[in-house]
């Protein structure tokens, strides 16, 4: 027989938050491909994948949103709401970081070092795939609250592991590459400070997912 407190908790908003973690790691290798687009100059094709990852963010949004607005007062969380919130709005940030990259690189042609152009196109890789942790995390998650196995409890940790160790190999592309270009002396200033601002939006897609992992491990506490 089924508890019904349990029935409860598999109400949790996590069902749903799946929806917008697949949009979030769908970003992933369309940020990949937009800013491959971009550097090899084929506009028409980075300009369409632009405004596809445009699309994707207004409907995580709507997402979000419905999340927000439709919780239940009376649903019974093993956590705070708050924290399921902040949650939430850390893995929106990162489509916002993905979406905000690739405007920036809309507004000035770079043309850079073919060194820093390599290392920043290994960042967006690497970010790309790390974001694909994304819905995984969310579904053990929705597991684990759904059963309350330990093993899955277990299988949440290692994801939030795993998240921790690729945050911090971003954050070494990140500090190579602003070595690089304050190393350069012979960069334009606009492309040395749209650079840094691309570096720094790219790499803040990594410190979003983390500290939604932060969150994630909050829940899972006992």
């Amino acid at each position: 027989m089924r508890n019904p407190l349990l029935s409860m908790f598999v109400r949790s908003p996590f069902e749903n938050t799946l929806k917008h973690a697949a949009l979030v790691a769908q970003c992933g290798p369309l940020f990949l491909k937009a800013v491959q687009t971009y550097f090899k100059g084929d506009r028409d094709a980075f300009e369409f994948l632009k405004e596809e990852i445009r699309d994707i963010e207004a409907e995580a949004d709507k997402i979000k949103r419905n999340v927000r607005q439709h919780l239940p007062p009376s649903l019974l969380m093993p956590f705070e709401k708050s924290v399921f919130f902040n949650f939430l709005r850390e893995a929106d940030k990162m489509v916002d970081c993905v979406k905000n990259s690739l405007y920036w690189m809309s507004y000035y042609h770079l043309v850079l070092p073919r060194d820093i152009e390599r290392n920043y196109v290994l960042l967006v890789r690497e970010v790309g795939d790390y974001v694909g942790l994304l819905p995984e995390m969310v579904l053990r998650a929705h597991t684990y609250f759904t059963g309350r196995l330990e093993s899955d409890r277990a299988a949440v940790k290692d994801i939030i592991r795993e998240i921790r160790f690729r945050e911090r190999e971003s954050d070494a592309l990140e500090k190579t590459l602003f070595i690089r270009l304050c190393a350069d002396d012979e960069l334009p200033p606009k492309t040395f400070f749209l650079m840094i601002r691309l570096v720094e939006t790219t790499g803040d897609i990594a410190d979003h997912l983390e500290n939604s992992a932060d969150m994630v491990r909050i829940m899972i506490s006992r």
